[in-house]
């Protein structure tokens, strides 16, 4: 990621703690996570809010949800992207689906909805 980013207070829309699963050694490690509009950010402490460990920019997701089959633990969720799929754990199914719902929202692209409104006119 070329540009720093730093999320602001006012951005945040949810944030808690998630185990995500790491990139090249597949390793489970806790994050605190942060959603905002543009992103799902992940930081190596509670309360950080710039360089994050990850950035997952939500225009680029194709699609979020359940993945206790894929990782074989419970309350697992997937966040798939054109060039990676990324693996998280919550610590409760009611969290997990939390999580699922308000990236799922944010990946809806309003402006997109419209237009596909106008057409069937």
């Amino acid at each position: 990621m070329s540009a720093e980013i730093i999320v602001h207070r006012d951005d945040i829309i949810k944030e808690g703690w998630l185990i995500k699963q790491s990139k090249f050694l597949k390793e489970w490690r806790r994050r605190w996570f942060v959603l905002t509009p543009q992103y799902v950010c992940s930081f190596k402490a509670q309360g950080e809010l710039r360089n994050p460990t990850e950035a997952i920019r939500l225009r680029e997701c194709s699609s979020v949800k359940s993945a206790d089959a894929d990782v074989g633990k419970e309350n697992a969720l997937r966040i798939d992207t054109p060039g990676r799929v990324f693996f998280l754990i919550a610590d409760t199914a009611a969290e997990r689906e939390e999580w699922i719902g308000q990236i799922g929202r944010r990946m809806v692209r309003p402006g997109m909805m419209i237009e596909e409104e106008e057409e069937h006119d």
